[in-house]
């Protein structure tokens, strides 16, 4: 019944590939040219107001500020904040992050935060590798804090992406509506022929969930979509695609499944997440804290928790394409800054790596990870590095490379008494 097209033959009038849903006998209604517009992709229906700056100089001095005309856009999820902590020790739990419930309604309140020096909300919690923030005093200034540039990861570009949509396309066509069959359009348009995430509805994020939680749909589908969001992840515009996620968390869900999906979704997961380290909004997407009661009850979950869970599984993993992308995983998180208690899950799993015969290079990456813990997770990781074992030494004269980072991971261990 399904047949695809021939690539020398049927090219499509409005690029230069040929439309892969086009070739197929299902009966697809025709997609809309570049003329059709879709409002709800492309434009916000809310009015813009024109200011003279002229004639509102208050705007500009700031002796006053007006909230009554401000449009609040509730169609999009909030961006990930902090909540205000309280400076006295009985303060919230500074592990536990909300988002700002709304804007005060004092315009006075809105003024000071607007020339205060010091961000509103300052995190209580201290994280590895970061220095306690401290409000300064009147009339001190406050020096800028330089933000580090992205450390791009290890990450795969390996892929035949039109190979990948065919699969998909062919998995699913028959099993979709007309909007889903929509939807898959908008992927053409975004992945083959390099249109960018705007081309994808709002509603693309339904589609994704129906892919990974419907379990009557195939899983060489999931294989497929996850691929082709690897294939996505080497363009800054897939931090859309995420942040259309920060309501339902479907991706992180479906990710929590890790160790109980088959194979190759583990490994084309295990992929996405690699090459998610391609940018540095993405790369950050997956260590945000904010968390969210779990699908079935359990141990509210979170980015950091999630994306900890898939790199310490796949380490762990089953096949040497999950070792392959567990030990780039262990890398790539070595380059940002997490917690004391993420620190301490990663090194327990390359400790258990280590009791094997890894290769070099998988060596060679986690041992520079096992550094970096060691270094930034406080007295704790040394102190579990050296009571549980085997001693990293044990890979000494392995090769050059492994033997400098080995050089000061062996005087930070022998700096920290046993418990």
């Amino acid at each position: 019944l399904i047949h695809f097209y021939k690539r020398d033959k049927d090219t499509d009038q409005r690029g230069s590939h040929p439309s892969i849903l086009r070739s197929l006998s299902c009966q697809l209604p025709d997609s809309p040219g570049r003329s059709a517009i879709r409002p709800n992709s492309l434009f916000r229906n809310k009015s813009l107001k024109k200011v003279s700056f002229d004639d509102r100089q208050e705007i500009i001095d700031n002796t006053s500020i007006v909230e009554e005309d401000t449009e609040q856009d509730d169609d999009l999820p909030a961006l990930e904040e902090v909540p205000p902590i309280s400076s006295s020790a009985g303060g919230p739990d500074p592990g536990h992050l909300t988002a700002n419930s709304g804007a005060s309604n004092s315009s006075t309140a809105v003024a000071a935060r607007l020339h205060s020096p010091v961000p509103p909300h300052i995190l209580s919690r201290s994280m590895a590798g970061t220095e306690e923030i401290v409000p300064p005093q009147e009339g001190e200034e406050v020096p800028k804090k330089e933000k580090k540039p992205h450390i791009k990861g290890i990450t795969y570009r390996e892929f035949d992406h039109v190979k990948d949509f065919e699969d998909l396309v062919r998995t699913v066509v028959t099993l979709c509506n007309a909007e889903e069959q929509e939807r898959l359009r908008e992927m053409e348009d975004w992945l083959v022929k390099k249109e960018g995430t705007w081309v994808l509805a709002e509603s693309f994020n339904n589609f994704l969930g129906r892919v990974f939680n419907d379990e009557s749909w195939p899983s060489e589908a999931r294989v497929a979509m996850l691929r082709l969001l690897a294939y996505g992840a080497g363009e800054d515009d897939i931090v859309l695609i995420l942040h259309m996620d920060r309501k339902d968390h479907l991706v992180m869900n479906y990710a929590q499944k890790f160790d109980r999906l088959p194979i190759k979704e583990q490994e084309a997961l295990a992929l996405l997440f690699c090459n998610l380290f391609e940018t540095g909004s993405a790369s950050e997407w997956l260590l945000y804290i904010s968390e969210w009661e779990a699908p079935g009850g359990g141990l509210p979950l979170s980015n950091i928790r999630v994306t900890t869970k898939v790199a310490v599984n796949s380490l762990l993993g089953d096949t040497p394409t999950l070792v392959e992308y567990g030990s780039a995983l262990m890398s790539n998180l070595a380059t940002k800054e997490v917690f004391d208690d993420v620190c301490s899950e990663l090194a327990m799993a390359i400790l258990q790596f280590y009791q094997g015969k890894p290769p070099e290079e998988q060596v060679f990456r986690c041992m520079k990870a096992l550094r970096k813990f060691c270094t930034i997770g406080g007295r704790d990781v040394p102190q579990l590095v050296k009571m549980i074992g085997p001693d990293p030494s044990k890979f000494s004269g392995m090769s050059q490379r492994i033997d400098e980072e080995l050089e000061p991971l062996a005087q930070k261990l022998a700096s920290v008494a046993m418990f």
